[in-house]
């Protein structure tokens, strides 16, 4: 019998759908989340003071904001200006996908945060730099860091903050609405969330449908939630859905293998 797994992913479906078909599931894919770029113009500022050498510090946590940072850069005329403003600063990251995007510009980070790569981690590595009266660069994704904005304003740091995308339900939302009466028609086996706005688009879209109550129940009763690391982890207890399988290492490829071996007790 077929072990259907719902997909939530929007940036590497395919790759995820690959690795639940090896391991002998049916993939259900449900893009849940939608990356909507700011305007450049709404990026002007803070673009402007980092190229113009008004800031000390920059962090970046995300390897598709770096690049839209630089993408509006360019349409603004500072392309070049931001790079080399790069190559001079002190640079902080969160994982290794900004490293991947600032090592083409000969860009490495001083300052990286460990594995799983959340902001607690990078909070704890930049307790060893001196942050009082820094000015702060801070590339965020889909929503402001308010967790981070925080630390760095306890630290006496002055917080510039830059948003060059936010996250939005897929404009296009028919494959997420059927997901969402798939769970709560018990047509399906596992859930797999690989980031934090999937579970709350999940959540939002299902509310709309007056399905909110029938999923979360299906998410506690029937239906294995895996989540891919800690983050996405924490959103779904938020919400009291309880999760089952989290793997050692937050990637997608031990995520789904540690859903099958979570998949083989059960049937043992």
């Amino acid at each position: 019998m077929s072990w259907r797994v719902l997909l939530l992913e929007s940036r590497w479906p395919e790759i995820l759908s690959d690795l639940v078909r090896r391991h002998g599931g049916e993939p259900v894919c449900a893009p849940a989340v939608e990356e909507v770029p700011a305007p450049a113009e709404e990026l002007a500022d803070p673009l402007g003071r980092l190229s113009s050498g008004k800031v000390d510090w920059a962090v970046f946590l995300t390897g598709v904001g770096v690049q839209r940072l630089y993408d509006a850069a360019r349409v603004l005329g500072m392309a070049e200006a931001f790079v080399e403003a790069l190559r001079r600063l002190p640079v902080a990251v969160r994982g290794p996908k900004p490293v991947a995007v600032l090592s083409r510009w000969g860009v490495r980070p001083q300052v990286s945060a460990p594995s799983p790569h959340t902001t607690a981690e990078l909070c704890q590595v930049l307790q060893a730099v001196e942050l009082r009266d820094q000015r702060v660069f801070v590339q965020h994704y889909g929503e402001p860091n308010q967790r981070l904005r925080d630390y760095l304003l306890r630290r006496g740091a002055q917080v510039v903050d830059a948003l060059p995308y936010r996250w939005a339900v897929p404009r296009e939302a028919g494959r997420l609405i059927g997901a969402v009466r798939a769970l709560a028609a018990g047509e399906v086996d596992a859930l797999v969330v690989t980031s934090r706005p999937q579970v709350l688009h999940l959540l939002q879209v299902a509310e709309r449908q007056g399905l909110g109550e029938a999923v979360r129940e299906a998410l506690n009763g029937r239906v294995v939630v895996a989540a891919v690391g800690p983050t996405s982890r924490a959103t779904l207890e938020d919400y009291g859905i309880r999760v089952a399988v989290t793997p050692e290492h937050p990637k997608m490829a031990p995520l789904v293998a540690a859903l099958a071996a979570h998949r083989g007790t059960r049937e043992d």
